[in-house]
């Protein structure tokens, strides 16, 4: 018989006896489940409405539309919009740096932003109360690690209903 021919045999006998003890071990052991158990339910890092109230993180400390209106033209302050791109574009508080709540977390983890951590930090988005601005917010606050992050109460819809200058497409006088 020819080398490779002995070889191919011995390899098909070899596959056949494994394929037989696999067989036979499932035989042996009946009680193997074909599908996992159920798993345990794991609340996710997003659903801080599922968590217990003592568990709840404390909402980041608000600023009122006129301490931001005076603090913007008396001290440097940065303002961070969590708003959408065509928000931001639309019309937002004069000087603000766009970090859209969607975006956020991928920017933040990629790429640097001209974000000094010596200065107050104010994020805003449209308004909802624990919305994107206060999203942002805490990444930031992860991410600087500075504790100087507040949030605009009330928002951008507070900003322009109070009458404080806006830049983009919405300008006001």
């Amino acid at each position: 018989m020819r080398p490779w021919l002995a070889t191919l045999r011995d390899s098909a006998l070899l596959g056949v006896a494994a394929g037989l003890l696999g067989v036979a071990a499932l035989a042996i052991q009946l009680d193997v489940p074909w599908v996992p158990g159920p798993q345990p339910e794991v609340v996710a890092a997003c659903g801080m409405d599922e968590l217990p109230p003592s568990v709840e993180p404390e909402a980041l400390p608000r600023v009122a539309v006129a301490e931001l209106s005076r603090r913007v033209q008396d001290d440097p302050v940065v303002i961070v919009d969590a708003r959408s791109g065509e928000a931001f574009l639309d019309g937002h508080i004069p000087g603000a740096i766009s970090l859209p709540a969607a975006d956020a977390a991928s920017i933040l983890a990629s790429e640097t932003l001209p974000i000094p951590i010596d200065r107050d930090i104010v994020t805003y988005c449209d308004g909802a109360p624990g919305g994107d601005a206060e999203y942002v917010g805490r990444l930031l606050d992860d991410a600087l690690g500075c504790d100087r992050v507040r949030v605009l109460d009330g928002g951008f819809e507070a900003w322009v209903g109070a009458g404080a200058p806006v830049e983009g497409a919405l300008q006001s006088g």
